[in-house]
């Protein structure tokens, strides 16, 4: 290889994280763009905002131009821009909400033109803090709301071949976007070979990915930071810069405390993580040194092949027939090794999942992510979270199918008592915990335990409560040696995964919580109409025993009406429609055959 070549390559895998930043600050809101770029003043987006505003309204952009000499700091990008008298922008106006400023809110709302209401939010982050905070309100709003459209930022960089699609595999690698990275022109991208450009292509990959997280976790202090200001936060935290720089500060400020908090937490995870590996290895290690001897003195070892766990050993007896007749209905588990399934590809197990749930991917991301980098499928215990109807426990079921999991459902506003844990043997109606009954059901040592309704527990506590008798099963190490009060035996429960639904998490108990990870669940939009229809349609066909296919989708009249009696929110609400419109489709079918 020769040197030029190799300057060339080496200028191709080097990614400048400022320009990778740059990449994908162009592609974000321009709210975003205002509050997250470095050098917005001394920067082009002044002038670009003045020309988005121009290209609008023919004459707006000087006003703009004027209210950002005089609300905001040393604009070069402006210097150039013809200079004129604007009446929307007198010389005693004064206040954070006049001039160029008000002409653009009025043009904006009067036009209905995002373009401008864009542009307006974001002159308020660049003005000078000292004028602009008491709208730090409206920015706030503004940034919330631009916070829902990263994703759409995140789908415009993947379609230009920019950030990779996460762990959904490639076939070929995408064509490069960029002619000539080299220093001094060095020479067009096509002049390198294949293994060269796949590499670079890579390595820009990573680092715009690595410059969108960055980002996004930018703007979410930028909102924090936002809110801080407009609730009044204390005056020795700003400092004298754009209102966007002051919040970012403020945000940061405002979240060091959790972001401590939560290093040490993973931090302690991490060590429990590793101590239990530790004692299982030293246990392993005592049974190696034990040797032949020793294990004919005990009770003969139980040979459980790779992918396998034992959940309950042996069941004690106590009293006359009593263990046999607990064993009842068990007997398939007992002593026996229940294999653990293994987790499938998590890329097809997403592709399955959004069609179904478009409008929740990130609650579909999340809760796959806490099953990755995992043999077998199994999750800390988490609390989907989400208002009624959305489609919760729907998307819980879809999860432990698509995974493969039997999934075992316990209705939360039905438990009065401290069942889940199992109830004492001493009772006419004994039974063990509910997640042995889930392995026992799949005769699965991995199945996913659905605690449905979670928030409407009954709080009484004369025969026990569901929150109480939750908590053994959630904390690792106990569930790893959970004392069944019926069985009266010690279950390794460690690798069934709990799941809970609720509608909101305050009326849980602190322990309760500390001990889940929670995922907040949307509610769909009216734009999800066509992505819900085909999972709606085949439910209502599995209830009345019918095969799916028997169901034909809604033509363009029927679409028309659900479009029009459902927009958005409650599935439950759409299913009702649907159903609606079918009784509508049966009579006319009915009245055509007489």
């Amino acid at each position: 290889m020769t040197k030029e070549e190799q300057a060339m390559e080496n200028a191709l895998q080097e990614v400048p994280p400022a320009t990778a930043r740059a990449i994908v600050l162009r592609h974000l809101p321009r709210p975003l763009r205002a509050g997250l770029q470095h050098d917005v003043a001394d920067g082009p987006l002044p002038a670009e905002l003045a020309a988005d505003a121009d290209a609008a309204v023919p004459g707006l952009g000087a006003e703009v131009a004027d209210w950002i000499r005089a609300w905001s700091g040393r604009c070069p990008g402006l210097d150039r821009w013809p200079e004129r008298t604007s009446p929307a922008y007198p010389a005693h106006a004064s206040g954070p909400g006049r001039g160029g400023l008000a002409a653009l809110d009025r043009s904006a709302a009067t036009r209905d033109d995002a373009v401008l209401r864009d542009v307006a939010d974001a002159l308020v982050l660049i003005g000078a803090f000292d004028h602009l905070a008491p709208l730090a309100g409206r920015a706030a709003a503004a940034v919330w709301a631009c916070l829902d459209r990263l994703p759409e930022a995140g789908a415009t960089l993947h379609q230009l071949a920019l950030t990779s699609a996460g762990t959904q595999a490639r076939t070929s690698a995408p064509d490069v976007p960029w002619p000539d990275l080299g220093p001094d022109g060095l020479g067009p991208v096509a002049a390198a070979d294949a293994e060269t450009v796949d590499a670079a292509a890579a390595a820009w990959r990573t680092a715009i990915d690595a410059a969108f997280a960055e980002l996004a976790a930018e703007a979410r202090l930028l909102v924090i930071g936002l809110s801080a200001v407009a609730g009044g936060r204390p005056v020795h935290t700003w400092r004298q810069d754009t209102l966007a720089a002051v919040a970012l500060g403020v945000g940061k400020a405002a979240v060091e405390p959790l972001t401590l908090a939560a290093a040490r937490d993973g931090r302690r995870y991490g060590e429990e993580r590793a101590r239990h590996r530790v004692e299982d290895l030293q246990e392993q290690l005592s049974a190696l040194r034990a040797g032949p001897a020793d294990a004919a003195a005990g009770d003969t070892p139980l040979d459980v092949p790779p992918g396998h766990v034992i959940v309950c050993p042996t069941i004690a007896k106590t009293g006359p027939g009593k263990g046999k007749e607990l064993t009842r209905g068990y007997e398939h588990v007992v002593g026996v090794a229940l294999p653990l399934v293994p987790v499938p590809d998590l890329a097809t197990v997403r592709d399955a999942l959004l069609p179904e749930f478009p409008y929740a991917q990130s609650a579909v991301d999340a809760v796959l992510g806490a099953f990755a980098g995992r043999p077998h499928v199994h999750a800390p215990p988490l609390l989907v979270v989400g208002p009624p109807g959305c489609g919760k426990s729907r998307f819980v079921r879809r999860v432990g199918a698509a995974l493969g999991v039997g999934v075992h459902r316990v209705d939360g506003a039905n438990d009065g008592g401290g069942s889940f844990g199992g109830t004492e043997r001493r009772w006419y109606s004994s039974e063990p915990c509910k997640p042995f009954m889930a392995v026992a059901r799949h005769a699965q040592a991995n199945p996913l335990v659905l605690v449905d309704e979670i928030d409407k527990a009954p709080t009484r506590s004369d025969y026990g409560r569901l929150w109480d008798s939750m908590l053994q099963v959630l904390d690792p190490e106990n569930a790893r040696r959970f004392p069944d009060p019926s069985l009266q035996v010690e279950l390794d429960l460690s690798c069934v995964t709990v799941m809970c639904t609720a509608n909101s998490a305050a009326p849980l108990p602190g322990p309760l919580l500390d001990r889940m990870r929670i995922v907040r669940f949307p509610e769909p939009g009216a734009q999800h109409l066509d992505a819900l229809l085909p999972g709606v349609l085949r439910e209502i066909a599995v209830d009345a025993g019918l095969d799916p296919r028997f169901l034909r989708p809604p033509d363009g009249v029927e679409r028309a009406a659900l479009a029009a009696r459902w927009r958005g929110g409650s599935v439950r609400r759409l299913r009702r429609a649907v159903e609606a419109v079918l009784r509508v489709r049966e009579r006319a079918l009915a009245g055509k055959l007489q």
